[in-house]
């Protein structure tokens, strides 16, 4: 029965640390892609254009050297975007075409990279690049190299054409968010606008840690409001612009703290039967203990501390085999998803030293706690009655 008991506490122990390392993988590769992608905060022109496309902002010199003195500051970049259709010679696809400048998370684009290079982005000459998705290129039936034209157009403006040369391909494996995006030069975007240099549509802002990111926004907000003057200036952070996805993520951890309430509740269940019938087994042993003198605490010590090993042994075979699947996961990807689903393609996980060893600490105390209810019952055996039966 001990085998049993120590089967029920390994396998609650695994489940619990998977179920920790997904959700702490699912928030940390949706909050990194998300913000390669937009930054934390975004400041923008609260009102519309003519044709539900954004108006531009002017660039605030003493606005961008004030919010790069915040504290938990991580990096400021000026961005214009102008929605249109791309289209090759097999399709088209709706594209949002954004431009970037230098000082953009090219990093984050180039870690995603398949295949190509990034876009040339700055410098004299401006260049006609562009860089697109793999659902995209897929799609469009393109690859590096291939000339692409992209279709613009407004209400009440002519029809625009542009031609680019895609220059790179990228994939974050969340499809629904990068389907639609393209990133080539700022320059290119404002001269489609008929913006000056001076003209964005806003900024992509992001905090040194995403756990500061309230607290950088709440001082971003100040600083926009005085840059913005009459024109006033929206700041948004990542739950705002994306409150469905935090949401989601909210429910990940109910659903782990369920997960966890449940394997304890599994394991409990599992090692109380264990005790039990261990005490009923030695009936005759602790008759014997208390007539020789031995009280009833010391004797519920040692069914207690025979349940610890037995807790022990089954954490550390919990351990090893949670673990392993963690790593597992980790470095290969095994399990796979449907991004259309989970915007990932594969199941993320997060190693994190503060909730393992908050579950290594806390399921001996709470099992060995809850087990002196049942290890209790030594205290109503009588010798007399033992022994007689015996």
């Amino acid at each position: 029965m001990q085998g049993v008991a120590k089967v029920a506490v390994a396998v609650s122990v695994a489940v619990m640390i998977v179920a920790m390392a997904v959700v702490g993988g699912f928030e940390r590769a949706l909050v990194e892609k998300m913000t390669g992608m937009t930054g934390h905060l975004t400041v923008e022109q609260l009102a519309l254009g003519g044709d539900a496309e954004q108006r531009p902002i002017v660039r605030n010199a003493d606005f961008e050297s004030r919010v790069a003195e915040l504290d938990h500051f991580g990096s400021i970049s000026a961005w214009a975007g102008k929605m249109g259709v791309l289209k090759s010679r097999t399709a088209m696809q709706g594209v949002l075409l954004r431009g970037e400048e230098r000082g953009y998370d090219s990093l984050f684009f180039k870690r995603n990279l398949t295949e190509g290079v990034l876009p040339r982005i700055g410098g004299e000459q401006r260049r006609k690049d562009l860089l697109v998705s793999q659902s995209m290129a897929k799609l469009l039936e393109v690859g590096v190299g291939d000339k692409v034209e992209v279709v613009f157009v407004g209400n009440g403006t002519p029809t625009r054409r542009d031609a680019y040369k895609v220059c790179g391909i990228y994939s974050t494996g969340m499809e629904s968010f990068e389907r639609h995006l393209a990133i080539t030069d700022l320059r290119n975007v404002q001269r489609l606008n008929d913006w000056s240099e001076e003209e964005v549509s806003g900024y992509h802002i992001s905090a040194d840690r995403m756990k500061n990111m309230e607290l950088l926004g709440a001082e971003v907000r100040v600083e926009a409001l005085h840059a913005g003057g009459k024109e006033l200036w929206r700041t948004s952070d990542l739950t705002q612009t994306y409150p469905q996805i935090f949401n989601w993520l909210a429910t990940h951890d109910v659903n782990a703290v369920v997960i966890i309430v449940i394997m304890l509740a599994v394991a409990l269940l599992n090692m109380i039967t264990s005790l039990l019938i261990i005490i009923f087994e030695r009936i005759r042993m602790i008759g014997t203990l208390k007539t020789l003198g031995m009280r009833n605490a010391a004797i519920q010590r040692v069914f207690l501390w025979q349940s610890l090993g037995v807790i022990f042994r089954g954490m550390l075979w919990g351990n090893l085999v949670g673990v392993g699947i963690v790593v597992l996961q980790q470095l290969t990807g095994l399990v796979r998803l449907d991004p259309e689903a989970y915007l990932l393609s594969a199941v993320p996980v997060e190693w994190g030293w503060d909730w393992w060893l908050a579950l290594n600490i806390g399921t001996p105390v709470v099992l060995v706690a809850l087990l002196a209810i049942p290890v209790a019952i030594v205290s109503r055996i009588k010798p007399d009655l033992t022994l007689r039966v015996n």
